[in-house]
């Protein structure tokens, strides 16, 4: 099921819609989706960046709560410059088996 949202927009930003549109060769409505829907999956980037910046979430998990591929998450962190908390051996190892996990998951 969808639902109608609606917006207001000043003339001067539906004047930059209809040139992207026409840029795009896109109806408004489906351009306003695919902005927002690219909007959403950057909150959602972000949102698990910071908690794997913060050492609250391994990288795999944060490519899962971000509904991302972990190398669309890799690519993310490293554009953000987003540093990794720091790990000792065995937590590294842990990564790296649970990692495997995950991606062995994925591809059944």
């Amino acid at each position: 099921m969808t639902d109608v949202v609606s917006t207001r927009l000043d003339e001067k930003e539906i004047e930059e819609l209809n040139k992207i549109c026409e840029k795009e060769r896109m109806d408004r409505s489906s351009l306003i989706r695919k902005f927002f829907l690219n909007q959403i999956e950057e909150y959602r980037l972000k949102d698990a960046g910071e908690k794997y910046r913060k050492g609250l979430v391994s990288l795999a998990e944060a490519a899962i709560l971000a509904k991302v591929s972990i190398y669309v998450m890799m690519d993310y962190v490293n554009r953000e410059k987003i540093q990794p908390p720091f790990l000792t051996d065995v937590e590294m190892e842990e990564e790296l088996k649970w990692a495997k996990k995950l991606f062995e998951e994925m591809n059944q």
